[in-house]
Formats: C-alpha cells, sequence, structure tokens
C-alpha cells in the first residue's frame, strides 16, 4: 500500500465488527510503526523496499512492540484528542481514553499481521516468510485496483457501522433521559 492510509479501512470494518475488543488506535499505531521500515529506506537509499518489518517474523515484534508500547502512547493520544473536542464534537468523536490489555493486543495483532498480507499482494520486493522462504505467493493475487478498492469499501462500511453503533447509543441516552 502506498503508506499505510489504506491499510486502515479493514481496521475500522473490525472495530465496527467487535469495537469493545478491538482498539482502533493500536492497529493504526502497529500500522505506522511497520511502515516506519520502507520510509527509512526511502529516506536513506531512494527505494522504499521491505525487507524486515514486512515479514511474518518482522510483524511478530511489531506486533509485541505495538501491544506493549502502542497501549501507553495511545491512551495519551486518545485523552489528547477527547480534550482538543469541544462539547458538541465531542458527543460524536470523542473516545474512551482507556484501552484493555486484550484489546490492545487484539488491535496490534491484526495491524501488524494484517500489514503483511495486504502488503504481501502488491509489492515485488517482499519476501513475507523470509528468513524461511523466498517465496511470495501471494503477490498479485488480487489486481492493485481490486485491493485498493476492498481496502475502501471495507472503511466505509466500517466508519458507517461505527457512525450507526454512536447514533444509537446518543438515541438510547436521550430516550432514557426524557422519560421520568
Amino acid at each position: 500500500m502506498p503508506i499505510t492510509p489504506f491499510h486502515f479501512g479493514p481496521g475500522a470494518a473490525v472495530k465496527a465488527l467487535a469495537p469493545r475488543h478491538f482498539s482502533f488506535a493500536v492497529f493504526a499505531f502497529s500500522q505506522m510503526l511497520i511502515d516506519l521500515e520502507p520510509i527509512g529506506f526511502f529516506i536513506v537509499t531512494g527505494a522504499p523496499i521491505h525487507p524486515y518489518l514486512h515479514t511474518y517474523l518482522g510483524a511478530t515484534l511489531v506486533f509485541l512492540a505495538s501491544w506493549r508500547g502502542g497501549r501507553p502512547a495511545c491512551e495519551w493520544a486518545l485523552r489528547a484528542w477527547n480534550a482538543w473536542l469541544s462539547p458538541a464534537q465531542s458527543r460524536w468523536l470523542a473516545y474512551e481514553p482507556r484501552i484493555s490489555t486484550k484489546s490492545a493486543g487484539i488491535g496490534a495483532f491484526i495491524g501488524a499481521y494484517s500489514h503483511v498480507a495486504i502488503d504481501s499482494i502488491m509489492h515485488g520486493d517482499m519476501e513475507p516468510l523470509a528468513p524461511f522462504s523466498a517465496a511470495s505467493p501471494w503477490l498479485h493475487a488480487v489486481s492493485l485496483e481490486t485491493l485498493h478498492l476492498a481496502c475502501v469499501a471495507a472503511g466505509i462500511m466500517g466508519v458507517a457501522g461505527l457512525f450507526v453503533m454512536r447514533w444509537r447509543a446518543l438515541n438510547s441516552k436521550s430516550a432514557s433521559a426524557k422519560q421520568p
């Protein structure tokens, strides 16, 4: 993927399906952490290559780092985000700044491994099974257009699902507040 944003679509869909058990913030943290590799190589060499973190072994390191280090970083970011919002904005956009260990682990796990899986389809320089194999069995399994469309569609469905859940929660609070 061209640097992380397309990866966020599937994460939004998972968040909509399992909102209490999946930290989108830690998922996004792992996505950004793993993409530091091609960004760093691009700055140093001029080529955005994917040799280490874009393997399932590298994803394991990103998963562990994101699960432990991403949780406090993301909790801080959520507190800062919530403080930045106006009261009207916070009705729709504020999020609980506490992330459970379980939801952080699931977010980090899905983030790290899905990143490698998705990028394995489009990047010819990847060896996702390294150091055990140089094979890239999923390369071009679907067209780039299909891959991008699937990620965008997952994002649209995920955001729509999250919007409906927030709308229902706000309406149920409003209805219960009106009852004597």
